[in-house]
């Protein structure tokens, strides 16, 4: 039987797999785009900077854990088979697989409704599923993606594609939402 300490540590290592496998087919998924903007606003940039965070603190907690059980005498590595430790871990984790799917259905909204829309249906979503979708919460939520259209849109110019609902619009109206939302 693993101890809570392996079960954890098996959670880093494959965190640590996948965000290393992720990151080796970034340059096949996310092209270099021409623009005289800056390097950072790129639209790999946002994920290489995400799955390195992900791979370099997994890797370190990975390290810590199975240098810990191994000092308490224990083989964390090759005990048991790495699927059933992978459908143990799932059944614990459900809120984060959850909030792992609607973020997944989040990225693949956002080139057919656009930022501000699937970001608020993702928001509302998430504050309703953590029981605080109130006016307050909801108010904050709307505040801050109308700070981050700023801050990004107008402020760095961050490159989005267009959008699909947008293009439903007149063209004036839908040049204007594509720019802005």
């Amino acid at each position: 039987m693993p101890t809570q300490t392996t079960v954890k540590a098996d959670i880093y290592w494959i965190l640590l797999v996948v965000s290393i496998v992720l990151l080796i087919l970034v340059p096949d998924q996310a092209a270099w785009v021409d623009t005289r903007r800056g390097w950072y606003t790129q639209p790999m940039m946002g994920a290489l900077l995400g799955l390195g965070t992900l791979a370099i603190f997994s890797a370190y907690r990975a390290l810590q854990l199975t240098r810990y059980e191994i000092r308490q005498g224990r083989c964390p590595l090759f005990r048991k088979n790495p699927l059933e430790t992978l459908v143990e871990l799932l059944d614990s984790y459900r809120t984060a697989l959850i909030s792992s799917l609607l973020f997944f259905l989040y990225i693949k909204s956002l080139p057919i409704l656009g930022f501000v829309l699937a970001t608020l249906m993702f928001v509302t979503v998430l504050l309703w599923l953590s029981r605080l979708l109130n006016r307050t919460w909801l108010l904050a939520s709307l505040g801050t993606v109308m700070a981050l259209v700023l801050i990004f849109r107008v402020t760095v110019s961050v490159w989005m594609p267009d959008v699909w609902l947008y293009s439903l619009l007149p063209d004036q109206l839908a040049d204007f939402a594509n720019r802005y939302f």
